[in-house]
């Protein structure tokens, strides 16, 4: 009896966070969502621009990574819809859904229950944190699809079924390697391989193996025709001022948590969450080296390391810049992996030290996700946006100059190069073809935040 009403009260507990989180990101995409292609999306649309296929648009590189999966989908969407740059926005609110899905599905899976305390996954997944590559400037390759990978990529590693693994594993793996900055989650998978064959019987072995085959296979297809592009111009690695990649990474984390400014306080509550994430990711590295894997390791280890090598190279490649670069919101996407790594060690590595600690490190992981859902910040500067990218567009139809209409909006769609000559022809294809905000139907949100 005891056991059935536990049951249903996680039910209620996570389809109430489900719901209401689904409500709040759905208003927010309803809201600010715009039919105009801004900044990288003007690059990142260039097969389109030149009706290439959907195998262009999977191998296609901006910046250091290719466009994968994400790639493909806009190929899709934007054909199926006339170019309307909204269809991307709810793609990504979908896969967020799915996400989260995976992950309540994957907890559940490690215990053989749901919990209460699920709740948190779609609080994390389910956030208008993430409003950057949903709005700002869509894009699904860059963070929103690995996210989704990387719990899918769990459940294939923790299947009983060692054929069910080794094709699971080795098809993720390929999509995460071309997909964004799922090549971080590849990173963590390869790594795991290794861990596990210390241990693996012959069986395993052999499983172990097809999978470090296939993805050779997978590297070797990535790294044809690819070529190093750095995203920020006269990088260099290091940096005179090397001290500054732990503070990078800890800035990182109190970002996450909304305390965005360069301080003694912000290093400190980034620190203690760098360190907590840190030690899961160590734990779970330990388990895998010492003893037999287990499938909570396992998603631990792929969970924590996923985030902590993101972090990495986000570090490196940003610090060039300055370091309040920490503070980008595209980069908190791939860093909830990690939260819920921890989430999932509150539970499952704390099992020596009894149930008040367990409780404890429980709650502790229900009060950090809250407190990332329950940044509103993400709102204002959506709605900023939206008006500046409508009053944009009114201008442009208005004068059908690209230079008058940045003047007279007060805001440019390249601000890379805000008259360049190609985005003025990109906006004369549109219109010629009667396509995005040339279509005639409203580009988006009437007013919003008015």
């Amino acid at each position: 009896m005891r056991s059935s009403r536990s049951a249903l009260v996680a039910v209620i507990v996570v389809a109430g966070a489900f719901i209401v989180s689904v409500i709040r990101l759905a208003g927010l995409v309803q809201a600010c969502a715009v039919n105009l292609l801004y900044q990288d999306q003007w690059d990142l649309m260039r097969p389109l621009f030149a009706n290439e296929g959907p195998w262009t648009c999977f191998r296609w590189q901006h910046g250091p990574h290719r466009q994968g999966l994400g790639g493909v989908i806009n190929w899709y969407l934007y054909g199926a819809t006339g170019w309307d740059v909204r269809a991307e926005a709810w793609a990504a609110v979908v896969i967020l859904i799915l996400a989260a899905l995976a992950a309540i599905v994957l907890a559940a899976r490690l215990r053989g229950a749901l919990k209460w305390t699920d709740a948190v996954f779609p609080l994390l997944l389910i956030n208008p944190v993430h409003w950057e590559t949903i709005l700002l400037t869509p894009n699904l390759a860059h963070s929103i699809l690995p996210v989704l990978l990387v719990f899918l990529l769990a459940h294939a590693w923790i299947s009983r079924s060692w054929a069910v693994r080794v094709a699971g594993v080795g098809a993720l793996n390929l999509f995460c390697l071309f997909t964004g900055f799922g090549f971080c989650a590849f990173v963590a998978s390869l790594t795991l391989t290794a861990l596990l064959g210390r241990r693996a019987g012959p069986d395993e072995n052999r499983g172990l193996q097809w999978i470090a085959a296939f993805a050779l296979v997978a590297m070797v297809a990535f790294g044809w025709h690819y070529r190093w592009e750095p995203a920020v111009p006269g990088w260099r690695f290091p940096v005179p001022n090397w001290w500054d990649y732990p503070r990078f990474l800890t800035l990182m984390f109190s970002s996450l948590v909304g305390w965005r400014a360069v301080s003694w306080a912000t290093v400190l509550v980034g620190s203690v969450l760098l360190l907590s994430v840190s030690g899961a990711c160590a734990w779970s590295a330990s388990g895998l080296w010492r003893r037999p894997a287990q499938a909570p390791t396992q998603v631990i280890w792929l969970l924590t390391a996923t985030s902590l090598i993101y972090c990495a190279f986000t570090a490196i490649g940003r610090l060039p810049v300055n370091l309040e670069a920490a503070f980008m919101w595209r980069y908190l996407t791939l860093m909830i992996p990690a939260v819920c790594g921890l989430v999932l060690h509150a539970e499952h590595g704390t099992v020596r030290m009894g149930n008040g600690f367990r409780g404890a490190f429980a709650m502790a992981a229900v009060a950090l996700s809250l407190v990332i859902w329950a940044n509103f910040v993400p709102e204002r500067y959506a709605a900023v946006i939206a008006r500046g990218k409508l009053k944009w567009i009114e201008r442009y139809q208005a004068t059908h100059e690209l230079a008058v209409a940045n003047a007279q909006a007060d805001f440019s769609v390249y601000v890379r190069d805000p008259e360049a000559a190609v985005i003025g022809e990109r906006l004369r294809w549109l219109e010629a073809r009667h396509l995005s905000f040339f279509k005639p139907q409203s580009p988006g949100p009437a007013a919003p935040g008015n």
